[in-house]
């Protein structure tokens, strides 16, 4: 009919883990020595079940304990393990050195290696440089043997096309021989001038000579006195320096002894006078309050009476101060635990006006259930067990409350016993340390007398060393000004001499471009020689072979005029052959047409003839027309072979040509004729007339 379970829900222990556990102790209540009730719930009322909740409360304990153990094990698993894996990490930390170093030998060494194969390398693109200048100039000079054979080649091609120059060639040789010889007579005066002023200059460079070797002794002379003076004065300047130095360091010694005496001696006079005036002070005091010594005796002692009081007091309010918390503190866990109990108790009245209610009901219902009815009495049993348990509960925390206070009050009646025993204690230290320092301030007396005495012979000695310091900066001063002077000395010396070194190193330098200049002049002289020598042999070696083309070509032309000649008379010969042959073949007969073969045979052989004539004059045309362009373009251009240089008032000025533009060009031309001839051949055979067909006239199957 009721639900059987705890009307309240039992508090869980709360599941924290091993290092919040201190936490948790911390905020746990201080003041309460009881244990919490354990008065049950409704439907609580079997004995069993109260033994059993007491079982699970010792139970949750030892579980508590336990799982503290097992955090302890555990924390001291970890820390082992902790160990352990620092161990290990030590360990790979000195492997990891221990390779590092061998790695950065290692490293050194490919360094050095490295090194060593940066530099075979760097000698090795030298080398390569060097091969690669040889091999670019070895290319160029190919280039230029190839162009110079290339217009060479052209030259004699031009000389085989120009027969009838020839004549107009060994005229222009003639005039360029007289030309030659001319300009080789004004280079023989200019030459013998140039010696002439080249002897001149040279005895005037004799004598420049002479004059600075003069010099140079001269100069060599004073140089050496100079370097003398100032090997004496820098040797002076020396002594000066060590006789500067030691009475710097004398001064310095004497500075830092007589700063360190003074030192001593100010500090020494300003603690004395700090004790004087100490004294004086509390002499001052001493006397302006001097009484008798049973009125001092008498205050002395009403003020350490006075002070034990104030420090008794003082004790006193801190200790009611502790006792007003600790009561407080008290007095608010006793509320707390009346409050709960008198929950508890409402609760209590509850469940029993609830139960006699239910128990009313149940009589007035009548109903025989012997269960019901024993139920009900160990309901109210119980009831009544828990009421006494709980009166019992609160006697016990008044007893222990009473118990309490008594402790309290014997507690403090012994720490105020303590605190007197030691005021009385500090008492007595504080006469002993009176004692002392009277004796101490005997002792001061006598040590301010004997400081005095020291004092006025410190002052003395200090004057003395005021006296000496003032000597030794005046030296110093002197020996200053002598050192400067001889600087400035010396600085002009030297000064003097590279003027003069200057001055003669001027002189022989303009002599020495002067001498330049003129074996300049005269290595251009000669090497302007040698070209135009050069360029009468090439003359000469051209004309020879101009002379031998000249030949060849006169020879060319009586062979063709013989080759015309035969050619006429085979002409001649054919022509009256097919005649013949008409003769033979037509018989007269007009009606077979034979004499329109002979005409047409007697038309190609024509027409060849012409075409042949044609191809020849075409032929000379496009030479001529070569020459003229190129001629023309080396009028334009600046590849202008050596050899073959246009007569004109311009100087040119020779250069290699950036392409091989003479192939180019006669290539151009070459195309350009050819395709030319071609056209005017097409032309030509494209307006000859065509012979319409008449009736009567042969095919050429039939004279086939």
């Amino acid at each position: 009919m009721f639900g059987r379970g705890n009307r309240f829900p039992a508090a869980k222990h709360p599941e924290f883990d091993a290092y919040k556990h201190g936490a948790f102790l911390e905020k746990q209540d201080r003041f309460t020595k009881e244990k919490p009730s354990e008065v049950p719930g409704p439907g609580a009322y079997n004995m069993e079940q109260k033994t059993t909740t007491s079982k699970s409360g010792t139970g949750t304990r030892i579980a508590s304990g336990d799982r503290y153990a097992l955090l302890q094990r555990k924390v001291e698993e970890l820390e082992r393990l902790h160990a352990e894996n620092k161990k290990n990490h030590l360990a790979e930390v000195e492997r990891l050195k221990l390779e590092l170093s061998r790695a950065q030998a290692t490293h050194a060494e490919q360094t050095g290696r490295n090194d060593k194969l940066k530099k075979q390398n760097d000698a090795l693109d030298t080398r390569v440089q060097e091969l690669k200048r040889i091999n670019l100039s070895d290319q160029s000079e190919i280039k230029d043997l190839r162009a110079k054979l290339r217009v060479s080649e052209h030259e004699r091609t031009q000389l085989a096309a120009k027969q009838g120059e020839t004549g107009e060639a060994k005229k222009a040789l003639q005039s360029l021989d007289a030309k030659r010889r001319d300009e080789v007579r004004e280079r023989d005066k200019k030459i013998s001038e140039l010696e002439k002023a080249l002897a001149l200059e040279k005895k005037r460079k004799d004598g420049l000579e002479v004059r600075l070797s003069e010099i140079k002794g001269k100069v060599g002379a004073e140089v050496q006195e100079a370097r003398a003076a100032a090997l004496t004065l820098e040797s002076e300047l020396q002594e000066t320096k060590l006789e500067s130095e030691k009475a710097k360091f004398a001064l310095a010694n004497l500075k830092s002894q007589a700063e360190d005496a003074e030192g001593e001696l100010l500090s020494q006079l300003e603690q004395h006078r700090l004790v004087l005036s100490r004294v004086a002070e509390e002499y001052g005091r001493l006397a302006s309050s001097t009484v008798s010594t049973a009125e001092y005796e008498r205050t002395k002692h009403e003020s350490i009476s006075l002070q034990f009081r104030i420090l008794r007091l003082e004790r006193k309010l801190a200790n009611a101060e502790d006792q007003v918390v600790e009561v407080a503190n008290l007095v608010r866990a006793t509320k707390e635990d009346n409050t709960i109990l008198s929950k508890q108790l409402r609760d209590v009245a509850e469940e029993a006006m609830f139960y006699s209610s239910a128990l009313s009901d149940l009589l007035e219902e009548r109903i025989p259930d012997p269960t019901s009815m024993r139920v009900v009495e160990e309901a109210m049993t119980s009831l009544r067990r828990n009421i006494e348990d709980s009166r019992l509960a609160v006697q016990a925390f008044s007893s222990q409350d009473r118990a309490s206070w008594a402790e309290f009050d014997h507690m403090r009646t012994e720490q105020l016993l303590l605190h007197s025993s030691f005021l009385v204690k500090h008492l007595d230290e504080a006469q002993a340390l009176a004692e002392q320092q009277r004796a101490r301030l005997a002792d001061a007396e006598n040590r301010q007398s004997q400081l005095a005495a020291e004092l006025s012979t410190a002052s003395f000695r200090h004057d003395t060393i005021q006296v000496q310091l003032v000597e030794a900066t005046a030296s110093l001063a002197m020996a200053k000004v002598a050192e400067e002077m001889l600087k400035k000395e010396a600085e002009e010396a030297q000064k003097r001499s590279k003027a003069e070194v200057a001055r003669l190193e001027g002189a022989v330098k303009q002599e020495r471009e002067t001498s330049q200049r003129l074996a300049s002049a005269v290595q251009q002289g000669k090497a302007a020689e040698e070209a135009l020598n050069a360029e009468i042999d090439q003359l000469a070696t051209d004309l020879a072979e101009a002379e031998r083309y000249q030949e060849a070509y006169t020879n060319l032309v009586e062979e063709v005029d013989s080759l015309i000649s035969r050619n006429a008379l085979a002409e001649e010969e054919a022509h009256r052959l097919s005649k013949f042959n008409a003769e033979i073949l037509g018989h007269h007969n007009p009606a077979q047409r034979i004499m329109y073969v002979d005409k047409i045979r007697r038309e190609l052989h024509d027409t060849k003839q012409q075409l042949l004539i044609s191809t020849r004059d075409r032929d000379t045309v496009l030479d001529e027309n070569d020459d003229l362009r190129n001629e023309l373009e080396l009028y334009k251009s600046v590849a202008v072979p050596l050899n073959s240089k246009p007569r004109t008032t311009v100087t040119r000025v020779t250069r290699m040509p950036l392409t091989n533009q003479s192939m180019n060009t006669s290539a151009n031309t070459r195309g350009l004729a050819h395709t030319k001839s071609t056209n005017n051949l097409v032309k030509r055979l494209e307006t000859t007339p065509e012979l319409e067909y008449k009736e009567g006239d042969m095919t050429v199957e039939e004279i086939l």
